[in-house]
């Protein structure tokens, strides 16, 4: 009896040091640390049961992202004018220190195959990708980059920019 008496108080300081633990490293405050600057232009992404329509004349209309099931979660459509055989892909950055987001796991989720194209069309329908920097309702600005890497020379092009709000997924 005596010896539950010993393991007990080593029982509760570990449970108490995994508690601590976990809500350190549950909470980076990555967006707390780079709050948007007042003036930033910055879009919002658009809720899922958004019906926007993209105006082909407005560059601006061509990258269009979604929130998805939870904070941190997108969706992105992509239109753009004709392109060799290739693939879409994001790059991300913090917009105000240029910081990379989520680099490898970004690029790999965001990538689309594509057939070449002959006039400007809807290249990416709500391919999904994740940024993993900050939590939930801990907003700040992004730059998200859409890039083009050819099938046949490999070489890579940046094809368009558009800055957005966006909060971290929380693990």
């Amino acid at each position: 009896m005596k010896k539950i008496w010993y393991i007990l108080p080593v029982i509760l300081i570990l449970a108490v040091l995994v508690l601590i633990l976990l809500f350190s490293r549950s909470s980076d405050k990555f967006g707390k640390n780079h709050p948007i600057p007042e003036g930033l232009q910055f879009s919002l992404p658009l809720d899922s049961l958004s019906t926007q329509a993209v105006d082909t004349l407005d560059s601006n209309s061509w990258l269009v992202i979604w929130n998805d099931i939870q904070g941190g979660i997108y969706k992105y459509d992509f239109y753009f004018s004709p392109l060799p055989a290739g693939e879409i892909f994001l790059k991300c950055f913090e917009a105000t220190e240029n910081i990379p987001l989520s680099v490898k796991e970004i690029e790999e989720r965001s990538k689309v195959a594509i057939d070449s194209t002959e006039s400007f069309s809807q290249l990416v329908n709500k391919q999904q990708f994740s940024i993993y920097e900050g939590d939930w309702e801990d907003y700040y600005a992004a730059r998200i980059e859409v890039w083009f890497r050819d099938a046949a020379t490999k070489q890579e092009k940046k094809l368009l920019e558009k800055v957005y709000r966006v909060e971290g997924w929380t693990r």
